[in-house]
């Protein structure tokens, strides 16, 4: 970095950002040079967000400066943001699907010749741009059709055909295979190396120590401090982070008794088309079965066929002992199954409805007769309240819309839906995607308490550590198969991923 840093883009002083009945930022200073790249973190809810939007224009500020080289800005909208020179790249992307990646690089300034869009010229500076990042993306190919990681480049590419100065990424990982997320790595280096601040925002303090410069750590709206990477470490991040040091804990496994080894679910040579091929296992009240393995190994295709969204072309699912036929999630909750969905986002919130609302809303599909509605909303009051409790859910009041909660909050109440409805099978996916360490913690917890109340458990997770923390068995697969299946002290780091690579032998999960 050499001297970079006495020579600052963007300096924000004092940025404080009020909402009714919260301080989302308060006196918050934060410092950006060119050719840094400096990450920002804390927990959900500490004001990172809040402090992009203001940085993107999407919000004001209630009261602080910004200098943009030096000189004062304040951004009414996203467009003068842009005009400064600020990109901001979020986890929802700003695409338009259905045109062309050259398309979308260019729009809104396609250039054109005698009054006619000029693609040569969108072509040809497209390629320029895409060269310069070492990227291969299909000029003419359809956004929609590209992976997530494709749609992230056309992102980046699209801020450096425009010569932004400042890139913000917010959580750009979050949903990247291991290879996508090396090749993002490889274009911040180049971004780096061309003079461009990018800020960074992520929860994987792995990946802030490996390309970051600099972190700054927010904690509940306030600024905590700065740090050098080269002379900090994670303790002390997640120390900033918390307010108090992470405790080691440990989680007490304790496996179904002979008693209770009777199955309540049971899986039979499942098979789905270039997904599944003959996978078979059973789940027992009380444990948590956790699904490890690479991207492509079926993994998430196994979830879906369970959670009534996918159908299989072979197999059979037995709950109880039972045959049963899941067409649609409908009658996967009929059965006693709960699924957590991967993207909480797309599939699994309510935006436009309230915390209670989204709490509720599986057990007000399936009874639509019953009470009245005076009883029925004291019954919902009451749910929310214990399952507040239960889980920790942070949030000023049930009657406020679940999209202003962090992303923790979310989760929990999505956990929550679980408890209310009662099913006794439930469908983790990825079940701390985008949360902060110490909300980590407080999952992993719930997920080892459901067990405990005889709840049978399947996470099926991506995070290796994770799952090596809450499991009492691990099922892993590898192209489609059962690859082994590892129970108590087996369950290990090493021997889950050198399953996941095919370098073990198969083992017989029943």
């Amino acid at each position: 970095m050499g001297n970079r840093h006495m020579e600052a883009i963007l300096v924000a002083s004092h940025i404080s950002k009020q909402f009714p009945g919260v301080r989302a930022l308060d006196n918050v200073d934060f410092e950006l040079a060119p050719g840094e790249v400096h990450a920002l973190v804390g927990e959900n809810g500490a004001g990172k967000s809040t402090l992009i939007k203001i940085f993107g224009g999407l919000l004001q500020p209630t009261s602080g400066t910004i200098l943009l080289n030096g000189q004062p800005v304040h951004f009414d909208n996203p467009l003068q943001s842009q005009e400064a020179g600020i990109s901001v790249i979020t986890q929802e992307f700003n695409l338009v699907p259905q045109l062309t990646v050259a398309e979308n690089i260019f729009l809104g300034r396609e250039p054109r010749r005698a009054g006619l869009l000029d693609r040569r010229t969108i072509v040809e500076r497209c390629s320029q741009v895409l060269q310069e990042l070492g990227l291969s993306v299909p000029l003419h190919q359809r956004v929609e059709y590209l992976s997530v990681g494709d749609r992230q480049l056309v992102e980046i590419a699209k801020a450096l055909s425009r010569e932004f100065h400042i890139i913000i990424m917010d959580e750009p990982t979050a949903a990247l295979n291991a290879g996508e997320v090396e090749r993002l790595f490889t274009i911040i280096a180049n971004l780096r190396q061309r003079g461009i601040a990018v800020l960074y925002v992520s929860h994987r303090l792995n990946e802030i120590f490996r390309i970051a410069d600099r972190v700054t750590v927010l904690r509940d709206g306030r600024k905590v401090g700065t740090r050098l990477i080269r002379e900090t470490n994670d303790d002390e991040v997640i120390t900033m982070m918390l307010g108090h040091a992470l405790e080691q804990y440990t989680i007490s496994h304790t496996p179904p008794t002979s008693q209770q080894r009777t199955p309540i679910l049971s899986v039979r040579n499942l098979r789905v088309p270039a997904a599944l091929y003959g996978v078979s296992f059973d789940l027992y009240p009380g444990e948590v079965l956790s699904i490890a393995g690479l991207v492509g190994s079926g993994r998430s295709e196994l979830m879906r066929v369970l959670g009534g969204i996918t159908s299989p072309t072979g197999g059979e699912i037995l709950v109880k002992g039972n045959q049963v036929v899941l067409k649609n999630p409908t009658d996967a909750q009929r059965y006693g199954i709960f699924f957590l969905p991967e993207d909480r986002k797309v599939e699994g919130l309510f935006p436009h409805l309230t915390v209670l609302e989204n709490l509720v809303i599986n057990a007000r599909s399936e009874q639509q007769d019953g009470p009245g509605l005076f009883l029925k909303l004291r019954e919902e009051e009451h749910h929310y309240q214990r399952v507040q409790q239960a889980l920790a859910i942070r949030a000023r009041s049930h009657t406020q819309l679940i999209s202003s909660l962090s992303g923790g909050n979310q989760q929990k109440v999505l956990l929550g839906r679980a408890l209310v409805s009662g099913s006794r099978i439930l469908l983790l996916n990825e079940p701390t995607r985008g949360v902060d360490v110490g909300t980590k913690v407080e999952i992993h917890e719930i997920i080892r308490q459901l067990a405990k109340e005889g709840r049978a458990v399947l996470v099926s997770s991506s995070d290796v550590p994770e799952i090596v923390r809450v499991s009492d068995r691990c099922l892993v697969l590898s192209a489609g198969q059962v690859a082994a299946v590892l129970e108590g002290d087996q369950i290990s780091e090493e021997k889950i991923l050198a399953a996941a690579v095919g370098h073990t032998t198969k083992e017989d999960g029943h």
